[in-house]
């Protein structure tokens, strides 16, 4: 389990880095007319990635070395098995969220912005775990006037 979680994190590192080259190649807002310029976006999204991809690296690393120091004392805790083969969407939630981002990014060149930013936050909400329509609906609410908010209104940044 931590080999399969350290490679997850090693190539979400891996992304961040890559991504770099082509994002430092955007203009930066001295060099276009708006307050913020079209690099900082998704540099601060690269910087964040690579920051959580590195803690969750450590976090893994540690957690490795914790259970290797309890195997050594010979500490025996029953874990309930993990290994029944039957399907769970918490097993499988990463690659669930990568195939909606993927959808997202098709749905937008097709839908719009707004539209395909609800669909992806209300299957977010939902892969991460929220049962209540009331919840769903306020995170809903609070995302679509962040999004019009910050982009729209406060960047000045009219979106397709």
């Amino acid at each position: 389990m931590h080999a399969r979680i350290s490679i997850f994190a090693l190539g979400i590192v891996l992304l961040a880095v890559v991504g770099l080259y082509p994002t430092l190649q955007f203009p930066s807002s001295a060099q276009v007319s708006t307050f913020i310029g079209p690099r900082v976006w998704p540099l601060t999204l690269l910087i964040i990635l690579f920051v959580l991809g590195i803690a969750l690296l450590a976090l893994t690393w540690r957690d490795r070395d914790r259970a290797r120091a309890r195997a050594n004392v010979d500490i025996e805790e029953k874990c309930p098995s993990d290994n029944s083969g039957a399907f769970s969407i918490g097993r499988t939630r990463h690659w669930w969220f990568i195939a909606a981002a993927v959808g997202y990014t098709l749905l937008m060149q097709v839908a719009g912005f707004l539209i395909a930013s609800v669909v992806f936050t209300l299957a977010g909400t939902l892969l991460l775990g929220a049962r209540s329509w009331i919840t769903i609906a306020i995170t809903l609410v609070v995302a679509v006037v962040l999004m019009q908010g910050v982009f729209v209104s406060l960047l000045g940044i009219p979106m397709p």
